[in-house]
Formats: C-alpha cells, sequence, structure tokens
C-alpha cells in the first residue's frame, strides 16, 4: 500500500491518498481498543475507486495501531 500515507494524531490516525482528495481519519475508542472513522465516504454515491480507497485504509489503519500498541 506504498500509496497510501497514515499520520499518526494525538488520538487518532489519519489516512490519505497523496494526491487525491480521498482521505479518512480513525480515532482511538475510549472505552475500548478498537478504532472508529470519524467521517465516512457519501454512500450510496460512493464510486469503486473510493470504495477501494476505504478498504485500503481500514488496513492500514489497523497495521498501524497495531504497530503501536492501541489494539
Amino acid at each position: 500500500m506504498s500509496d497510501i500515507s497514515v499520520e499518526v494524531l494525538e488520538n487518532g490516525l489519519r489516512v490519505t491518498r497523496p494526491g487525491t482528495s480521498y482521505a479518512v481519519t480513525f480515532l482511538r475508542n475510549a472505552q475500548g481498543r478498537m478504532l472508529e472513522a470519524q467521517e465516512i465516504l457519501n454512500a450510496p454515491n460512493i464510486s469503486g475507486h473510493e470504495a477501494i480507497f476505504a478498504a485500503q485504509a481500514w488496513k492500514a489503519a489497523y497495521s498501524e495501531a497495531k504497530s503501536l500498541g492501541w489494539i
């Protein structure tokens, strides 16, 4: 996923695809060890490319959260 960028925030992760407007922020859930998407792409008008990005963003955020010991 070299075309995905993950930025560590104070209480979350911001996943973007450089060169596009695609971005999702995942916040740490204070009650449990999980991530919650702060904003989500507008379904049902989501394109195939946006859907692929959303799946890749989740995988990248999950992997980064695991490496940080958040989950």
